[in-house]
């Protein structure tokens, strides 16, 4: 409920601030994170639906490890995958109640991205 009235007060001021007539949605963010070993992205909202989607996977055949991701405002992992160098690991997670997010891979040439 206070995200929301936050929410309310931000677009309340953008409308005035900036004589916008009606606010739209949130516009998509996405970050990367790719390395030889573990890598952590920067960080994303969640969307309206309170949702994030991540992705991962290895960029040499032999390596393998898991895409993670965290809420950023606690630092608590909240979903994570297996992922190999053999195909792209995909998952969205909703019902989410924190306002940041962040991907961290592990394993060697991990390749990976984190969008709302």
């Amino acid at each position: 409920m206070k995200k929301r009235i936050i929410q309310a007060v931000m677009t309340a001021t953008a409308v005035a601030t900036f004589g916008l007539i009606a606010a739209g949605p949130a516009s998509a963010a996405s970050s990367v994170c790719e390395g030889p070993y573990t890598c952590t992205s920067g960080t994303v909202p969640a969307n309206g639906n309170h949702e994030v989607c991540y992705s991962g996977t290895h960029t040499a055949l032999a390596y393998w490890g898991r895409a993670e991701l965290w809420d950023a405002d606690t630092n608590v992992m909240v979903s994570s995958v297996p992922t190999s160098g053999w195909g792209t690991e995909t998952r969205c997670v909703g019902g989410l109640y924190g306002q940041h997010y962040y991907e961290r891979g592990t394993g060697g040439y991990f390749y990976g991205k984190v969008w709302n």
